[in-house]
């Protein structure tokens, strides 16, 4: 991996050093050197497959994949490969945070409850409020219970998985489509000690600020602070302040 990384640095510094050559795409050489570094990567088979993109303020530099979308069926993962984004989505939250901040619409170190409808509150530290920041850092000692896990996966309305196996990692499973609720009913079942699905373990024994630990339960709730203090849903604020800007600008 380090020499993964160093291959991208050089590309890089070869890309900003050459002023005569085209600044839209890499160079055969640099493009032979990555292609090389990254196959290398792939037959390690760490992934089945994956894809790479490096980019910069006038256009795509570099996309390629690499491996396999299915390797059972032989088919190639290609750039155009359609990817579940998974965590990658927490980019898009503490982007989300800033905007908000940016547009006075909320300061990170302003506690949770200053826009929630229900209380979160860690009952161990009581008197230590959460912020918006912990949330951001991972840091807020909100944990990832069993009901996180058993409900974060949803279909969509049209999709027949008659007979196929619904449970993966053993402790995760796909939800019917007419099962899903909002961010606020998850949250307040979850986070709330009136919530059904509260348990003694969605809170860490840790003063708010103290631990880092990965939270998906907390991102989702700074995700849902942002709809309470923008006072749009998360897809579409994101859409406004973030891709859409990009596509106009970077792409």
């Amino acid at each position: 991996m380090p020499k993964l990384m160093l291959a991208v640095a050089t590309a890089f510094l070869l890309i900003s050093c050459n002023n005569t050559t085209n600044n839209t795409a890499i160079n055969k050489n640099i493009t032979d050197s990555l292609n090389a570094e990254l196959n290398l990567v792939s037959e390690k088979e760490i992934f089945n497959g994956f894809s790479v993109s490096i980019v910069n303020q006038k256009g795509t530099l570099y996309q390629n994949g690499f491996g396999y979308a299915d390797k059972e069926a032989k088919r190639k993962y290609t750039d155009a490969t359609i990817q579940n984004i998974a965590s990658i989505s927490k980019t898009f939250v503490g982007i989300a945070l800033l905007k908000a901040q940016e547009l006075g619409k909320l300061q990170l170190d302003d506690p949770v409850n200053k826009y929630l409808p229900f209380k979160v509150v860690n009952p161990l530290f009581p008197s230590v409020e959460i912020t918006i920041r912990h949330l951001a850092t991972h840091t807020s000692g909100i944990a990832d219970n069993e009901y996180y896990l058993t409900k974060n996966y949803y279909l969509k309305p049209d999709q027949d998985l008659k007979g196929l196996k619904l449970v993966f990692d053993n402790t995760q499973l796909f939800n019917p489509y007419d099962s899903v609720v909002s961010m606020e009913v998850f949250l307040k079942n979850l986070l709330d000690t009136t919530g059904k699905w509260y348990t003694k373990d969605v809170f860490k024994n840790t003063k708010p600020g103290e631990l880092y630990e990965y939270s998906n339960t907390g991102t989702t709730l700074a995700a849902y602070i942002v709809e309470r203090a923008t006072g749009q849903s998360f897809s579409a604020f994101t859409k406004k302040c973030i891709l859409k800007p990009l596509q106009k600008n970077v792409f």
